[in-house]
């Protein structure tokens, strides 16, 4: 999820239901957000506030939550988030717990750690649910490091959800039908009350990715892919970013289905796609897609891939030419160190692979191995791009988390590549502005 920057949220009436804000779906969401889409943008709600930051800028701090849930799906789930909106209006240090989702039915403090940046105004904080539950939340606590490194506690306006002034400091983004959210003296964590979002009149929608009517399996280099298919036409096929699924194209694939055969895949080891524990490379990925259009009898398809989905876009056209008719690639890269990205952004990254690996799960071993290809992947130069010859629309955000002169020189080392920057705009194009982006990408496959 990622609270729109520029947005003060709405004042509650005592508590009534917030909910949708885009969660942001991309290749490096488990860093920026991170996840900013991952899932679905109709079946979560956010609650929120935000308190000026200026005084401590460039501080570590922790924010930390009670939260418990009542599954009624299974699949349900709440988290706590935190992010910080810097004077420009961009977004600074973001988490919101996409990648530990909370389920237990009983009590737990839940904390976020991390780094105000130094141009910060505000840090926005609250919580998350999705799906049918029960959703509970108590006691948000915020400590900032002062002078002497210790971390001191900061108030934090009706962080107990006790009185009338609930009201005056926690707003909501977007009312969703089936979460009501209302103070409550049902057994709090603290005090005597908390907050509840009760989603048992929610209805799981119909959800890109999650659509059985529209799903299909076919089994490739001895792992099982689940892509979905929409519309008629020309095959279009979209490719997702790391730790994402189909549900990164939910503002896509709607307008694309008026023009083309979309068929978009969950990368292995990703959605609902398998895995055989296999080390990821973007090469392995482009395998997997070519032996995807050789069993769906497809010589040759547009490819629109985001981040990751990017990367691999490029490998296909350049490992299997005769199949990619049409690329646009979206913030893809195609080799990483500090030229490409920032520093930090490498280094959180490590971070978050070095967390996962300490867990012995599967799912947390298979989230290490995609935080390893960040990493390491890919490895490629600008000459290996003059081998492409089909045309390429190489995008990205004036503020993505790619930098600027790194897509200018894939585009340039293209021999059909065509750049656009879009202004204003960050990795998160797609989503935070799909009615133009879809436009810029459909105007290029349709035109010569």
């Amino acid at each position: 999820m990622n609270v729109k920057k520029n947005e003060q949220p709405h004042r509650l009436i005592i508590f009534a239901s917030m909910n949708h804000c885009a969660r942001l779906v991309i290749g490096w969401l488990l860093l920026l957000p991170s996840f900013l889409l991952a899932q679905s943008a109709d079946d979560w709600g956010a609650f929120a506030q935000r308190i000026r930051v200026e005084a401590h800028q460039g501080k570590h701090f922790r924010l930390q939550a009670a939260v418990k849930v009542e599954l009624i799906d299974s699949t349900a789930e709440a988290e706590i988030w935190a992010r910080v909106d810097k004077k420009d209006k961009r977004v600074g240090f973001f988490y919101n717990m996409m990648d530990k989702p909370i389920r237990n039915s009983e009590w737990q403090v839940y904390a976020i750690e991390g780094k105000i940046d130094r141009d910060a105004e505000f840090l926005a904080f609250g919580g998350l649910y999705s799906r049918q539950g029960k959703f509970y939340f108590d006691d948000f606590q915020l400590f900032v490091e002062d002078e002497k490194g210790q971390l001191v506690k900061i108030p934090v306006p009706s962080g107990g959800f006790e009185g009338d002034s609930v009201a005056h400091h926690w707003g909501y983004l977007q009312q969703r039908e089936g979460f009501t959210l209302s103070g409550t003296s049902e057994s709090p964590y603290l005090g005597k009350r908390s907050a509840r979002v009760d989603g048992s009149d929610f209805k799981k929608p119909l959800a890109y990715g999650k659509n059985d009517s529209a799903g299909h399996r076919v089994t490739v280099n001895g792992i099982e892919l689940y892509y979905e298919t929409y519309g008629q036409g020309e095959p279009l096929l979209l490719l997702h970013g790391n730790s994402q699924s189909i549900q990164a194209f939910t503002y896509q694939i709607p307008e694309f289905a008026k023009h083309y055969r979309v068929i978009a895949v969950d990368t292995r080891g990703q959605g609902r796609s398998s895995e055989d524990g296999e080390r990821y490379t973007y090469e392995l990925f482009a395998d997997d897609m070519k032996a995807l259009l050789d069993k769906l009898n497809l010589d040759s398809v547009n490819v629109v891939g985001w981040s990751d989905g990017g990367n691999t876009g490029l490998l296909l056209a350049l490992n299997y030419p005769a199949k990619v008719k049409k690329l646009v690639t979206m913030g893809a890269n195609i080799y990483i160190n500090d030229n490409v990205v920032d520093r930090s952004v490498l280094q959180e990254i490590e971070k978050r692979r070095k967390a996962w690996e300490a867990d012995t799960s599967g799912t947390a071993q298979n989230a290490a191995r995609l935080m390893t290809l960040l990493l390491t992947e890919p490895n490629r130069v600008y000459e290996d791009l003059r081998a492409i010859h089909c045309p390429v629309l190489v995008m990205a955000g004036e503020n993505d988390i790619i930098k600027e002169n790194h897509t200018r020189n894939i585009a340039a080392n293209l021999p059909k590549g065509t750049l656009h920057i879009a202004s204003g705009e960050d990795h998160y194009f797609p989503v935070n502005h799909p009615a133009e982006f879809n436009a810029i990408v459909l105007d290029f496959l349709q035109n010569p």
